[in-house]
């Protein structure tokens, strides 16, 4: 009599589910009906009286955490487990409990990420990643490029309140086979909107030097329809004279979802006014300069077995910069860029993979009273009578991509290239890529890739004209090529990373000058062939939530190193060497007692570079500690807040002789509401 074989039934268990747009059923690229869950959630139940029948089979149970789709990490959706690249993600949680009021103080804590700030509280701000300038990084609002071609000071120049964010990806290294110029040293992509269907967030923040914040939120969800809105205004008189501020901004985005798709659509209105205290030259202290952006594009996303994502977008930013503030003895800088662009991308899963195609075409146009060439009629500048626009400058960027993602057991490796034309330029020049990662195991991965990229030079790098400085129209793009190799490791408890890269940077587009006092003119060139060498390192530390650690929500630590060496001929560089040669951060997040909390950050910046003082005398950066806290009590409905950012006083500076603020305090509440929607829904 033949014996019967025991059956091992492997169980398939999810930890927790996700309302997320990439979460598992879109993956699945399948319409899963709430009735069809119901009957999986009935057949589970019944098998408890057959499984006691079956008492000699093996019940082996497999749980997996699934996570979220990481969109940044290339052209087609992937899993951030699958991403061979360094991918931090910055939830909407780990947001609303950091001590920060902005984009730019949120970011300063990512290894890797450099933000030096003119301003207070993302006034005007620069953002680069891994030693590189603040225009070789790519900004994105919810999957749309809205770089600024003037120049890279106005990046962040975004009509979102840091409220308004549900998470932000951050992708280190070259991504131009992915995105395409700009994409140098990496890029971030800014989710937006609530996960909640119909919420409202309410938020009002007071702290020293009369800084005042107010900021509503509103989501809505109405059948296949789902509306985002909020509105934000924050202001201050600044912690020393003239560097007052005050930004407003609006944000709208809806989404329309039926069988074959969606469509996505965002518009938004960025006001923002801002003494510049020695912003550009610490010659001059009475400098200001006022900016608007507005923006919109339209998106369609399809659920065919051939995936369509054409895309739509326009910007348009306003910029003026006063020497002297309100006095135009010395005229006015007035700047108009106008950008369009048209996306579209084409993917499909298949036997072999992933495969994605697509083109991008953008036009960049600037009007100007300084930036350009000769406008043959001039054209007034709105608002002010008798002053007009006198240069203008347009190009076209034209993108052709191809990018496949497969998938071999524990191998994974994702290929692609870019194939670039500017309308000033002679043909196309391919740029490929390609990230191989192999996972150990359930927790260990290594990865390695290899990109070639480049950086369109800006408007300002082409064609600003000053008594200290001289643009070059003739500038080629800068090129790059970044080896880099990795390991990462994550558990529920322990998750980090290790990386290290080398990046050849040729045809560096740098402001230089000779170094001597009695020199005070900049060029700009490319002049400079520049090589990195980094390493960086993360760990999270997530204690279980029972036993001596408890009380302890999460312990962060990382470590980011930078060296550079140049043929520079011994020039001084403006901004091209200036970068992180170490960067330390750590934070832990505490809970007190019932629902008290308490959030500390801690970071060490040692830059690289000079720069020249009032007087024209050549200074090195010193490298200082900063540190932020925050104490919080957070209820269901409302949290109460007090922060505190540099609370050592410490006085340092990000860029040149601006010194920056010393301790701020703020306090705040934020209330929460969830209501019901009048609409009818599904």
């Amino acid at each position: 009599m033949k014996q019967n074989k025991r059956k091992a039934i492997s169980i398939i268990a999810f930890r927790c589910w996700s309302r997320k747009n990439f979460a598992v059923f879109n993956s699945l690229q399948k319409v899963i009906k709430i009735c069809t869950l119901c009957l999986a959630y009935f057949i589970i139940v019944i098998p408890e009286k057959l499984q006691a029948q079956r008492s000699s089979d093996s019940l082996q149970i497999k749980s997996y955490e699934l996570n979220e789709v990481v969109v940044i990490a290339g052209r087609t959706p992937l899993e951030a487990q699958q991403a061979a690249r360094i991918v931090t993600v910055i939830t909407k949680s780990e947001i609303e409990r950091a001590p920060a009021q902005n984009l730019s103080d949120l970011l300063r804590y990512i290894a890797g990420v450099d933000i030096r700030q003119r301003g207070p509280l993302g006034a005007q701000a620069d953002i680069s990643i891994r030693g590189g300038t603040f225009d070789q990084t790519l900004i994105l609002l919810n999957g749309v490029n809205i770089t600024d071609p003037q120049t890279g000071h106005h990046n962040l120049n975004l009509p979102i309140d840091i409220e308004s964010i549900e998470r932000i990806e951050i992708m280190q290294g070259p991504a131009a086979k992915s995105f395409g110029p700009n994409a140098f040293n990496g890029a971030i992509n800014i989710i937006t909107g609530n996960s909640k269907p119909n919420h409202i967030r309410v938020s009002e923040t007071f702290g020293q030097f009369g800084l005042y914040k107010a900021m509503v939120n509103i989501s809505n969800a109405i059948g296949n329809y789902s509306h985002f809105i909020s509105m934000n205004r924050i202001s201050s008189d600044g912690y020393i004279e003239n560097t007052d501020f005050s930004n407003s901004n609006i944000f709208y985005q809806a989404r329309y979802n039926f069988k074959k798709g969606a469509f996505d659509f965002q518009t938004g209105y960025d006001s923002k006014d801002f003494g510049a205290n020695g912003f550009y030259s610490l010659k001059y202290p009475k400098q200001f300069e006022a900016t608007k952006t507005e923006f919109v594009s339209l998106k369609y996303q399809s659920n065919t077995f051939i995936r369509f994502a054409p895309t739509f977008y326009l910007r348009r930013h306003l910029d003026r910069f006063e020497l002297k503030r309100n006095n135009d003895s010395i005229p006015f800088n007035h700047h108009q860029t106008n950008t369009a662009g048209l996306n579209l991308n084409v993917w499909t899963v298949h036997r072999l993979g992933k495969t994605s195609v697509g083109i991008d075409f953008r036009k960049e146009h600037i009007k100007s009273n300084l930036l350009g060439n000769t406008l043959s009629v001039p054209i007034e500048v709105p608002c002010f009578d008798s002053v007009y626009y006198t240069k203008f400058y347009a190009r076209l960027n034209t993108s052709i991509y191809a990018e496949h993602f497969i998938s071999w057991r524990m191998l994974t490796v994702t290929a692609g290239a870019m194939a670039h034309h500017n309308s000033d330029l002679a043909g196309f020049k391919i740029y490929p890529g390609i990230d191989v990662s192999y996972r150990l195991n359930e927790n260990f991965k290594l990865y390695l890739s290899a990109n070639k990229t480049l950086r369109m030079p800006t408007f300002t790098d082409m064609f600003y004209k000053s008594p200290s400085q001289q643009g070059n129209p003739g500038l080629n793009p800068e090129e790059a090529i970044t080896l880099e190799a990795g390991m990462k490791y994550n558990n529920p408890t322990l998750k980090g990373h290790v990386s290290a890269f080398r990046r050849w940077g040729y045809k560096m587009i740098d402001w230089v000058k000779d170094p001597s006092p009695d020199s005070t003119f900049w060029r700009s060139l490319n002049h400079t062939k520049i090589n990195f060498t980094g390493i960086e390192c993360a760990l999270t530390l997530t204690p279980p939530k029972t036993g001596t650690f408890e009380r302890i929500s999460d312990i962060r630590i990382s470590f980011a190193f930078l060296q550079a060496d140049s043929n520079r001929n011994n020039m001084l560089s403006k901004y091209v060497l200036d970068n992180l040669r170490y960067q330390i951060n750590s934070s832990i997040e505490v809970r007190i007692a019932w629902k008290l909390n308490i959030f500390g950050r801690l970071t060490y910046h040692d830059r690289n570079g000079v720069y020249q003082d009032a007087k024209g005398q050549v200074r090195s950066y010193k490298p200082f500690w900063l540190s932020d806290a925050k104490i919080y009590w957070r209820d269901q409905h409302y949290t109460l807040y007090a922060e505190a950012s540099n609370v050592f006083n410490t006085r340092y500076y990000d860029f040149g002789g601006i010194v920056q603020p010393g301790i701020w305090f703020k306090a705040g509440i934020v209330v929460n509401m969830d209501y019901k929607s009048l609409g009818v829904t599904d």
